[in-house]
C-alpha cells in the first residue's frame, strides 16, 4: 500500500493533536450586608458561602462551585461563577429560600473597571518618601476618596498611586491641570480614563531639568512651572 502523499519527511506534519482550553465563566455577585434575613442566619462569610455553593451545586448543573468573599463595608461583594449564561442568568432572576433577600445581580469586572475609570486618576513621579497617609491627606480636598492604591514597579525610582473618588466631578479639574505641588515635589497627574494617545500626549510635554545647583529645592521652581499651566 502507497502511502506517500506527495510530502518530503522534512515536511511531514507532526500527528500529534493540538489541544487549547479556553474556559469563560459568567460571574454574579450579590451584596451579603444589604441582606439582613441572611445574616442573621449565616454569620461570616465562610457560612454565607458553604450555604450558596451547597444548595447552587445542587440547583443549577453548569454552577462551578467557585465563591469568593471580596471588599468590606458596603462594598462587600460575595461572587460566584457559572460554567454558562443561562444559568448565571436564571440564578439572578431567581429567589432562594434559604437566604430570600440575598440577590444576586449581573458582575463585570471590566465593567465595573471602565466605570471606576471614570472617577479615579493615576498619580505618577512620587518620591519613596510620600507615604500613603501623606496622599491621601492632600488628595482628599478635591474630593471623597473611595480608595488609594500606592505602588513601585520593580527597580523603579519613583512610586504611582491609582486614587479613585466617589464623583466624576473630582477629577474634572486634570483635564486641564496636569500636575499638582504635593509636599514640595511635583507629582503628575493623569485621568484614568484617558485613552492611551491621550497618556502619550501628557508625557510628550515633561521637561527634564539638569545642572541645576545642588542646593535647588523644588519649590523654587514652581513658578516657572505655573506660568506654562502646569498649576492651577
Amino acid at each position: 500500500m502507497d502511502v506517500n502523499d506527495g510530502t518530503s519527511p522534512d515536511q511531514a506534519v507532526d500527528p500529534s493533536p493540538t489541544i487549547t482550553i479556553n474556559r469563560q465563566y459568567f460571574l454574579a455577585a450579590a451584596a451579603p450586608n444589604s441582606a439582613p434575613q441572611t445574616l442573621e442566619k449565616l454569620k461570616t462569610n465562610k457560612a454565607i458561602i458553604d450555604a450558596v455553593n451547597n444548595l447552587f451545586l445542587e440547583t443549577y448543573e453548569s454552577y462551578t462551585g467557585r465563591a469568593r468573599m471580596t471588599g468590606s463595608g458596603d462594598a462587600k461583594r460575595l461572587i460566584i461563577h457559572f460554567h454558562t449564561a443561562e444559568a448565571r442568568d436564571l440564578c439572578i432572576g431567581s429567589t432562594h429560600s434559604d437566604f430570600p433577600d440575598l440577590q444576586f445581580h449581573l458582575y463585570d469586572p471590566k465593567q465595573l473597571r471602565s466605570d471606576e475609570d471614570l472617577c479615579a486618576i493615576q498619580v505618577t513621579d512620587i518620591p519613596f518618601f510620600i507615604t500613603k497617609p501623606q496622599l491621601q491627606s492632600y488628595f482628599k480636598k478635591f474630593g471623597n476618596l473611595l480608595s488609594l492604591h500606592l505602588y513601585s514597579r520593580k527597580g523603579a525610582k519613583m512610586q504611582q498611586a491609582r486614587i479613585v473618588y466617589d464623583h466624576a466631578d473630582a477629577i474634572a479639574r486634570f483635564t486641564t491641570q496636569w500636575a499638582v505641588y504635593c509636599f514640595s515635589t511635583c507629582l503628575r497627574v493623569t485621568p484614568c480614563h484617558y485613552s492611551v494617545d491621550q497618556k502619550a500626549a501628557r508625557r510628550e510635554f515633561v521637561a527634564v531639568l539638569s545642572g541645576l545647583p545642588a542646593n535647588t529645592k523644588d519649590i523654587h521652581l514652581a513658578p516657572s512651572y505655573s506660568s506654562v499651566g502646569y498649576f492651577q
